[in-house]
């Protein structure tokens, strides 16, 4: 399976995070314990998962796409994927409005039960902008991806206005 992962210029594609014990995004270990590598299925989703951040901006900055770049990833292997979609997020007591908002300690906490109770890679689960499918892995999971030719490539204006456009976004340039 190809993923896709637009990240900041100094992270490796394959790069499991945060850099501390503090989490920042939605299947962070809420004690460190574990990083976490984001993917998509789509390099739209992508770009939605990391750019498109807050829904009311109207816009993306050339200045964040600029901090960023592309790289796309492959399975070495079959993923064992938890899957946080369709009903199986109602069988940890959540809807998809405690998922896809920005209150994330409740999809810390599911995290942390997945890792700690299952034999799972990650957590497969869908982009709160165009509803496609995410993976959140585990860093018990860092032999089952490698990377691909498509390594930390710049996004240019042109690709990054076509893919802010995808969701109705304008890309500015200073």
């Amino acid at each position: 399976m190809r993923l896709h992962r637009i990240h900041r210029t100094g992270h490796d594609p394959i790069y499991f995070g945060p850099a501390g014990d503090i989490p920042q995004s939605r299947y962070d270990s809420p004690d460190g314990s574990y990083k976490v590598l984001y993917a998509a299925r789509t390099l739209e989703t992508a770009f939605g998962e990391t750019l498109v951040r807050a829904p009311e901006t109207p816009h993306i900055l050339s200045t964040m796409v600029e901090a960023r770049v592309r790289s796309e990833i492959v399975t070495a292997r079959s993923l064992r994927l938890y899957p946080l979609v369709d009903a199986g997020v109602s069988a940890h007591g959540l809807s998809f409005t405690d998922l896809h908002g920005i209150d994330y300690r409740r999809s810390w906490a599911v995290s942390a039960e997945i890792h700690a109770t299952t034999a799972a890679d990650g957590i497969l689960y869908s982009s709160r902008f165009d509803n496609q499918r995410c993976v959140a892995l585990f860093d018990r999971a860092a032999d089952a991806i490698t990377r691909t030719a498509t390594t930390s490539v710049a996004i240019g204006a042109a690709e990054a206005k076509a893919l802010a456009h995808h969701f109705g976004k304008l890309f500015v340039e200073p």
